[in-house]
């Protein structure tokens, strides 16, 4: 039979066993919810971070954007075509064998152009078997940006859309890059452009086109001035048929 002193070790001893095994239940309960806490920390930061970081990007190339609008501008009084408007109706033949009619309109505003063409091609009759054919394209440079802008020279890159105006009607991505050279009084100019239309996803290139061309001053009346124009262009259709002519019109600028 246990003695009074053996049973009192005995509840000594189950309660230190128990007060150990709270004490480490308690502890394992920390370190989960010290996890969990962590987890949440990590998680929150991580979002945190990144949204901070998507608005500081953004807000940093709207700063320099804007920056290097205000440069643009300030260049204005100088190269007067920063902030014009742009017309010019252009026509090209090929005698006996293809015509382009070519109006087109651009704006101009420091840094930012966008430029909006009619491309109209006729064929001669004598050159299709006895009978006439067109077709004609909507060619929207929706943004460009005026990246040179010297008191002699500026060059632009831009991007837009080709959409064709028969068969499917089908649309498709166009990269432009131009430059223009100017004389010290700006009654002598040339134009130098480069086209190109692409379907991504055939990898077919519905359009390839270089055109150039020289202004000649005809008449400056306040804003206004006039140019007579005189170059040539060649068009490069699904990398198989090509056509070309000799340029010719007016330019129209406001400023």
């Amino acid at each position: 039979m246990m003695s009074i002193h053996d049973v009192m070790k005995s509840v000594a001893c189950v309660c230190c066993m128990l007060v150990i095994s709270i004490a480490l239940r308690g502890q394992v309960n920390d370190i989960k919810n010290k996890s969990a806490e962590n987890r949440s920390q990590s998680s929150k930061e991580r979002s945190s971070s990144s949204g901070s970081g998507n608005t500081f990007f953004f807000f940093d190339l709207f700063r320099v954007v804007g920056t290097w609008q205000s440069i643009k501008l300030q260049k204005a009084e100088e190269v007067k075509r920063l902030v014009s408007f742009e017309t010019f109706l252009q026509g090209a033949v090929q005698p006996s064998n293809y015509y382009l009619a070519l109006p087109r309109v651009r704006g101009n505003w420091g840094l930012f152009s966008t430029d909006f063409r009619f491309n109209y091609l006729a064929e001669d009759a004598q050159a299709n078997g006895g009978k006439a054919a067109d077709l004609s394209t909507f060619d929207w440079q929706v943004l460009q940006l005026n990246v040179i802008t010297q008191r002699h020279l500026i060059g632009r890159i831009g991007g837009g859309s080709m959409y064709e105006n028969f068969g499917n009607r089908n649309s498709f991505f166009e990269w432009t890059a131009g430059l223009t050279w100017m004389s010290e009084s700006q009654t002598l100019n040339g134009n130098l452009e480069y086209r190109v239309a692409k379907d991504y996803n055939t990898n077919a290139i519905p359009r390839r086109e270089i055109n150039f061309n020289v202004e000649k001053q005809i008449f400056n009346t306040g804003k206004w001035r006039g140019y007579a124009t005189l170059g040539g262009i060649y068009q490069r259709y699904y990398q198989s048929v090509s056509v070309w002519g000799l340029q010719a019109g007016i330019a129209v600028r406001v400023f």
